[in-house]
């Protein structure tokens, strides 16, 4: 055994760059498995504790007009109920820290200094606020986004009026782990909105609501779920105006948290397969040629008396030292790399116990999956030395005679090759199984490099469509209350710099069809609308239908209906409801979940007379300022978003995230190296004495060259080919596996991505050939050319 394992080491050192190649495979996917298993397990460990120490809800409803807290305790005994909490929700505006930006607390009741019975609050700084005292625990992020300090005042506009706050403390509640104003905002932003907590008597006393909530969160009792509380929770919460009642899968924090957390385990299960299963064809493609070079060596060893089981062990150990090494080494770089991975996570996710750790079990586990894969290849690539005689493998195999190619056969295509071109095309098609698998991988390099580039597109689609081409208005304002809709228009048309105004409806409905519900939020556009236009597939505008209901493609999956059918419709805007609308179309939508209706038809539908819940407003940038002064301190103003500053933000995070995909790109490419490299090294050991005459017959390196490299770009333009509609079925999973109810991922492949995808391929293509012609270059020619005995 001491001279295989010898023989073992010898042959890694002569053919060293192919198993570093092979093992480089394998540590991308061991790296990819074992830091997405990390981090995926970081985030959720941290989710999962806060949720269940801070006592997150199981249930939340938000109501229009306040519910006196004497009603709240009545709801427990709704049957399902265990425990129900009421608090206050309201937004204010910030002034004070960046006069340039919109600002945003969104301001929930603290009860008492008592822990929370449900969504408790943990201090990370400071304190709790004293009972009466106008003083708020601040969200962590916006504390250190804006560089404040403990008791430092913070001004914030309530009705109106100016009102100072003091910050006692910052502090953290399970449903807010990851702070969105709306659906339409997808990426939290600190610096632009988060969250306080506000003692409730001083709450209370700044909006005068007389000892009322308008927001409830409730825990279940053991057994039952929120479909057996949800109607009668609707018939008791009606008269109150409900806006919304969702369960906790469907609440907007946590949807974005599971999101990520399916998103993590879908990745960390197939991108390693995929890098791993190249490994192995790499491995199996490395065995089978030295099995077939070394037959008078194996013949030899059965001649000496080495059994099967010690012949095979010998070729196994090959894949035992590539999957030893490269499940080591990936999972180290995959600690390394969960380690960054969760505290970019910690820029997203507001939760207190989110840190890296290094669970042993996947670096294991790990080594584990990469050992399976390459003694199973190994195995693959060795097991034809059973059935191996020592008479037959102490000769030569009989040269296999075929007859000529198709190609050969077109005289004409035949012609366009050069001798060492012809050489390459014949090798390749009497080789089948090689070249296939190496096609195999050429068409996954490919692919997955298009699929990522794709990935900034997708995402670019997403948010920059719905501002450039749907949302084109440069300031919306949304109002606390809906108002006249002429005195709206006629009172922004007094602003200096307003190009175009636009009256907004907006108003949250439930649909319906057959059992099936979802609720969301209708907009009610003008039929001449231009700054706010849905548009389909292409780009194109659509037009609002005078009757009926455009439903976004996610509510219309979500309900199961289609163009034509009659759906009904339940809102706390009806003076009737539930009332019924026909759909009209179905149209795409990357952000949120909208539906459009005509605006004149949905007040009507509603009874409502003209009135309007926002404006959109064109106009002159730099007026822009004395907007928001003129408005920013209005009681009727509820919010005021610039788009421009949703563009800059959205920009900021992309360019954070580049390294991270160019780090993938990088880590594809170097697997099509590693595949290209393999292919043509073993088709260099396979005919290097014929390769090696050639040069003794006068040819030069470069010439010698081109029987690899025709090959190898032949399969290469082929395997691009294969790879487009490849990369296109790979879009679409992934679109399909990261949407949500909050956003919608397209599933599209520009054709810059195609392109890039193109030049990495031939990168990779490349560089494998550079270091092949290395070694064409200093072939020894007389050591090669001598007769084996």
């Amino acid at each position: 055994m001491v001279m295989l394992t010898r023989k073992m080491w010898r042959d890694i050192g002569e053919n060293k760059m192919a198993f570093i190649a092979c093992a480089v495979v394998v540590i991308i996917g061991l790296t990819a498995y074992t830091s997405m298993q990390m981090a995926k397990d970081n985030l959720f460990r941290a989710g999962d504790s806060f949720y269940r120490q801070y006592h997150f809800g199981d249930g939340f409803a938000k109501i229009k007009n306040p519910m006196p807290s004497s009603q709240v305790e009545k709801l427990s005994d709704i049957r399902g109920i265990d425990q129900v909490q009421g608090r206050l929700v309201e937004d204010v505006r910030v002034t004070g820290l960046d006069e340039r930006r919109n600002i945003y607390l969104r301001l929930i009741s603290l009860q008492d200094q008592k822990p929370y019975i449900l969504n408790g609050v943990k201090v990370l700084k400071g304190a709790m606020p004293e009972e009466n005292s106008k003083a708020l625990l601040l969200g962590d992020k916006f504390f250190t986004a804006h560089r404040l300090a403990l008791g430092e005042p913070l001004t914030v506009i309530i009705d109106g009026k100016k009102v100072q706050l003091k910050i006692a403390g910052t502090g953290q509640s399970p449903d807010f782990v990851y702070a969105i104003r709306n659906a339409q905002n997808i990426l939290p932003d600190p610096q632009a909105f988060d969250v306080a907590y506000l003692p409730y008597e001083v709450m209370d006393g700044l909006f005068n609501r007389q000892g009322a909530v308008n927001d409830l969160s409730f825990a279940l009792k053991p057994g039952f779920k929120f479909e057996d509380v949800e109607q009668p929770l609707k018939t008791e919460l009606k008269k109150y105006g409900l806006e919304s009642l969702v369960s906790r899968a469907d609440q907007a924090s946590n949807v974005m948290l599971t999101e990520e957390l399916k998103g993590l385990e879908k990745s960390a299960r197939s991108v390693p397969v995929l890098f791993l299963a190249i490994a192995a064809i790499i491995l199996y493609i490395m065995l089978k040629r030295m099995v077939e070079s070394q037959r008078g060596q194996i013949g030899t060893l059965k001649a000496y008396g080495y059994r099967n089981h010690e012949i095979i062990w010998h070729y196994l150990s090959y894949g035992l030292i590539v999957g030893l090494a490269g499940g080591i080494l990936g999972g180290v770089s995959g600690a390394v790399l969960s380690n960054s991975m969760t505290k970019l996570y910690q820029q997203y996710f507001s939760l207190p116990g989110l840190t890296g750790k290094f669970p042993l079990q996947y670096f294991f586990s790990g080594i584990l999956f990469a050992l399976g894969f390459s003694l199973i290849a190994s195995y693959q690539g060795a097991k034809a030395i059973l059935k191996l005689k020592p008479v037959d493998a102490m000769r030569p195999p009989a040269p296999s005679f075929k007859s000529k190619t198709r190609l050969e056969k077109l005289p004409v295509v035949w012609a366009a090759f050069t001798v060492q071109g012809r050489m390459a095309v014949r090798n390749m098609i009497r080789n089948k199984e090689r070249s296939f698998f190496t096609l195999i991988g050429i068409v996954f390099t490919y692919s997955m490099m298009a699929a990522l580039w794709s990935m900034y597109s997708m995402v670019d689609t997403m948010v920059l469509d719905q501002f450039y081409k749907v949302q084109k208005s440069d300031v919306k304002i949304s109002f606390t209350k809906p108002l006249p809709l002429p005195d709206v228009v006629e009172e922004l048309q007094n602003t200096g710099g307003v190009r175009r105004i636009e009256p907004l409806v907006e108003v949250p409905v439930t649909l319906q069809k057959d059992y099936r519900k979802k609720d969301v939020t209708a907009l009610g556009l003008l039929p001449d609308a231009e700054l706010f236009t849905p548009v389909d597939k292409l780009g194109s505008q659509i037009k609002i239908p005078a009757g009926g209901i455009l439903l976004s493609e996610q509510t219309a999956r979500k309900l199961k209906t289609g163009l034509g059918d009659r759906i009904r419709l339940e809102s706390i805007w009806a003076r009737e409801s539930p009332v019924y609308v026909q759909v009209a179309g179905i149209v795409p939508q990357y952000i949120g979940s909208n539906v459009y209706m005509d605006q004149k038809a949905l007040l009507a539908l509603l009874g409502q007379g003209d009135m309007a819940t926002g404006a959109l407003i064109s106009m002159d940038p730099g007026q822009i300022p004395g907007l928001k002064e003129r408005y920013g301190t209005s009681k009727y103003v509820d919010n005021l978003e610039e788009r421009q500053q949703s563009i800059d933000l959205y920009k900021k995070l992309m360019d954070n995230n580049k390294t991270t995909l160019l780090l993938m790109v990088l880590m594809a490419v170097v697997a099509g190296f590693a595949i290209v490299y393999n292919s043509s090294i073993i088709t260099l050991a396979e005919r290097e004495r014929e390769l090696a005459s050639l040069r003794v017959l006068g040819m030069r390196p470069k010439e010698v060259m081109e029987v690899v490299s025709v090959e190898q770009w032949f399969i290469g333009a082929f395997g691009v080919l294969a790879g487009v509609p490849f990369a296109l079925a790979m879009n679409q999973g992934i679109a399909g596996g990261m949407s949500s109810d909050l956003y919608t991922l397209p599933g599209r492949t520009s054709p810059a991505a195609l392109f890039l995808a193109l030049l990495g391929t031939v990168l990779a293509i490349w560089v494998a050939q550079f270091w092949v012609f290395r070694k064409i270059a200093r072939l020894d020619l007389v050591g090669v050319l001598k007769e084996r005995e």
